[in-house]
């Protein structure tokens, strides 16, 4: 039997209970987006608000929903509808973006399913703690579906993107292009959905469902403006003209692959049903942005996705402002795997592009980990010339000890994280650990559970 105790009278503070976390670390008159319950998320918050001014909140803050009557523009690029889902999405999907919806499911950022990219709000906080305003310039070295450079656009930063996949580089830019795209056109272009999906179709080809086809490179060049992508039937008195904008074609395209992605993925529909329901959800997307971005009286910064390679990169000595990147975690996600469709659309040569992916490089697991410190210590070391000195270079990386203790043949408690290796590494080449925050990761907790926000200074 249970014995009870009788419960003692309270003897602590009446006012304990008076005021929330929130009132000690925040003034009275920032009020935060909802939806904030992870530590790390605080953490950002709090640095946002002994960074920035009230204006600065306002016009740029990530974790705010007003200042005092205020909203914020974080709050009216979010607001309503996050993205425009059709109608046989799962209840799980929905219920994703609707949570997610001052986190992820904004802006362009929803275009396209990449693999491995990092939530918006926490990039968009990322640069303004690491103290970057208008007219500096950030550096992503390794962009992969360009969310830094999006969020840069979105703040007044300018931005340089530089991926080893030209099917990274052309996403990056499809999505830039959605912020400022005209609007007419791609609506014309979702009138005429067959004819624009038949004119891709005969260029690319069809994905299959569990097949990724060999296609025709003929979109290599697809950033020439004299190049015409367009089909003749499609070209009606509502399209003549605007159609033969290369933001509207980009735009276009990455719809179709997208749609490609899915039917690859899954026979529930047709892959026509599939383009026709993402183009809508692509041109919803850019509608809301465009006119939030009216509505706040902001216009994007100027941003150069490149096709490049982080281990050289193609800048001039200290010549950024700020670097925010998130590397290969090890080889625990195949990119190349992922988006082989897409990249055949390119013409890409996919066994010469894999030699040159930092994290997929090498015969077996051993020499692949070998590999991988070597090219990041590269990229470190390139990372260290183009930053100005002062500077801050903040890197989210996974721990993957998993892997990297079963390739060694130890613990994986018992082998440094692959933060701790990049530390390590950074500073042989002029850096010092400024920050380390820890995140809990979603989706592949079975590798990794823990990723860390590492933010370097560059003595």
């Amino acid at each position: 039997m249970i014995k009870t105790v009788p419960a003692e009278p309270f003897s602590g503070s009446p006012d304990l209970f008076s005021e929330s976390i929130n009132g000690v670390l925040f003034p009275g008159h920032l009020q935060l987006i909802p939806g904030l319950n992870e530590v790390y998320e605080l953490e950002l918050a709090f640095y946002e608000s002994k960074i920035l001014t009230d204006e600065e909140i306002v016009r740029r803050g990530a974790y705010f929903a007003r200042v005092g009557e205020r909203p914020t523009h974080h709050t009216l690029i979010c607001s309503g509808e996050a993205l425009h889902l059709p109608r046989y999405s799962s209840a799980r999907l929905r219920s994703f973006f609707e949570t997610k919806q001052f986190k992820t499911g904004y802006a362009t950022h929803g275009l396209f399913p990449y693999r491995g990219k990092f939530h918006p709000q926490m990039v968009k906080a990322l640069i303004n703690i690491m103290g970057l305003k208008p007219g500096d310039t950030i550096l992503d070295p390794m962009m992969g579906s360009g969310t830094v450079l999006i969020e840069a656009c979105l703040v007044g930063i300018r931005s340089i993107g530089i991926d080893a996949s030209p099917f990274c580089r052309f996403m990056t830019q499809a999505k830039l292009d959605g912020l400022t795209v005209p609007l007419e056109p791609v609506r014309a272009a979702l009138k005429h959905c067959r004819a624009v999906f038949q004119h891709f179709q005969q260029f690319i080809g069809e994905a299959q469902a569990g097949a990724k086809i060999q296609s025709r490179p003929v979109f290599r060049s697809f950033e020439e403006p004299g190049a015409d992508y367009m089909p003749s039937a499609a070209v009606s008195a509502d399209m003549s003209g605007a159609c033969k904008s290369a933001a509207v074609r980009n735009f276009l395209l990455l719809a179709y692959l997208d749609s490609a992605g899915y039917s690859e993925r899954s026979t529930r529909n047709s892959h026509y049903d599939q383009f026709c329901s993402i183009l809508k959800r692509y041109l919803f997307a850019a509608e809301k942005i465009q006119a939030a971005l009216a509505q706040a009286g902001l216009e994007p910064s100027h941003a150069s996705p490149l096709e490049g390679d982080a281990r050289f990169l193609p800048l001039r000595d200290s010549s950024v402002d700020g670097i925010l990147f998130s590397p290969p975690y090890s080889f625990a996600l195949d990119y190349l795997k992922n988006d082989s469709f897409h990249l055949q659309s390119f013409g890409v040569n996919m066994n010469a592009l894999r030699e040159r992916m930092i994290g997929l490089r090498g015969r077996n697991p051993r020499q692949k980990l070998d590999l991988y410190k070597s090219d990041m210590e590269m990229v470190l070391s390139e990372c260290g010339r183009v930053l100005r000195p002062g500077r801050l270079c903040t890197i989210i990386v996974g721990t993957n000890d998993k892997q990297i203790g079963k390739i060694l043949g130890t613990p994986p408690g018992s082998v440094p994280g692959i933060d701790e290796m990049l530390v390590e590494i950074s500073i042989r080449y002029g850096f010092c650990l400024a920050l380390r925050l820890a995140r809990q990761v979603t989706g592949i907790a079975n590798t990794m559970r823990t990723e860390y926000i590492v933010v370097l200074k560059r003595e």
